[in-house]
């Protein structure tokens, strides 16, 4: 059995801004459809079905036609779903996914497809699946300055956080593993070439600082990673922030690969432009030698499109 959404023209960035060619829907229409709820309890999780998902796309397009593409989602009875889309984002159980199309972003779970929004430039998936968060432009003009908003996939739940998000291909949205943290960038001065970051728990907003791009933050922001700019050079150096240990600069160099645990207290990563050795940081501690060669590091639980997290409570 197929089910499939209407054919539309593919444009896309993976994992971070979706920027939108032509007209934006008026934002008034999209208020219109969103039913905003604040302050949204969260209920626990239920496992759904879980989805292997093979990505497709027409191959008899002639150079002048669009090339359609498909997100395919199989579950173990091999029972399929297709939709319209040019990349999706899974949680980490992959019972629970976003596909984006053309702008469109929807929601899929259980064999259905729920539409969230269209002409979203940013978007992201909680490891656990519960909260989904995205970005629309607020005008045609500056299209990279939005509004973020939440959608709860349990309760059905929307919440407007910030009418003055800045998205670029290194200022994107960060969710914490389940969902209760969101963190974002905004304020941004043309000018200047700054921006405030900020996350946003609990109802309230907390600026972390500026000319930062978050990483990946765990609940409650108690251990957040991030590239921070110097802003003389526009150079970068790697950092975890904890409220122990304040800020511990993990790399001199900001263009790491970087793997992280369950809870996010732990971080595996390389230093710059290099593979191995690999190095760790524990609790926001300073990174120290954990394996000399980077094939040693078990990597099959990965799931494609979340922040690289191994399904481990610990790094041993």
């Amino acid at each position: 059995m197929k089910k499939e959404t209407a054919k539309n023209d593919t444009s896309l960035i993976k994992t971070t801004a979706v920027w939108v060619c032509g007209a934006i829907v008026l934002f008034a229409a999209v208020i219109a459809v969103l039913v905003l709820k604040k302050g949204t309890v969260k209920t626990a999780l239920e496992p759904l079905t879980k989805y292997t998902v093979t990505q497709e796309q027409d191959e008899n397009t002639s150079e002048d036609e669009t090339v359609n593409k498909y997100v395919v989602f199989t579950d173990e009875n091999g029972e399929s779903y297709t939709l319209f889309g040019e990349d999706y984002m899974a949680n980490l159980s992959e019972d629970r996914f976003i596909v984006i199309n053309n702008g469109k972003l929807s929601f899929f779970a259980e064999g259905e497809e729920k539409e969230l929004a269209r002409n979203v430039i940013s978007c992201s998936i909680s490891n656990d699946g519960s909260l989904v968060a995205f970005v629309i432009p607020n005008s045609d003009e500056k299209q990279y300055i939005g509004t973020l908003y939440t959608y709860n996939t349990v309760t059905g739940g929307w919440e407007e956080v910030c009418s003055d998000i800045f998205v670029s291909t290194t200022s994107t949205i960060q969710i914490s593993p389940s969902g209760d943290t969101v963190a974002y960038v905004r304020n941004y001065d043309e000018d200047a070439l700054t921006y405030d970051c900020c996350y946003y728990s609990k109802g309230e907003e907390t600026t972390i600082g500026q000319n930062i791009d978050v990483w990946a933050i765990s609940d409650d922001a108690e251990y957040i990673y991030y590239a921070k700019e110097n802003t003389e050079d526009y150079s970068s150096v790697f950092c975890v922030y904890t409220e122990k240990n304040g800020e511990v600069v993990l790399d001199e160099e900001a263009y790491n690969n970087f793997y992280l645990n369950l809870d996010y207290s732990e971080c595996v990563y390389s230093l710059a432009r290099e593979e191995e050795p690999l190095y760790i940081s524990r609790k926001g501690s300073e990174g120290e030698v954990y394996l000399e060669t980077a094939e040693d590091f078990d990597t099959t639980s990965l799931v494609d499109h979340v922040n690289k997290v191994i399904s481990a409570d610990s790094f041993k």
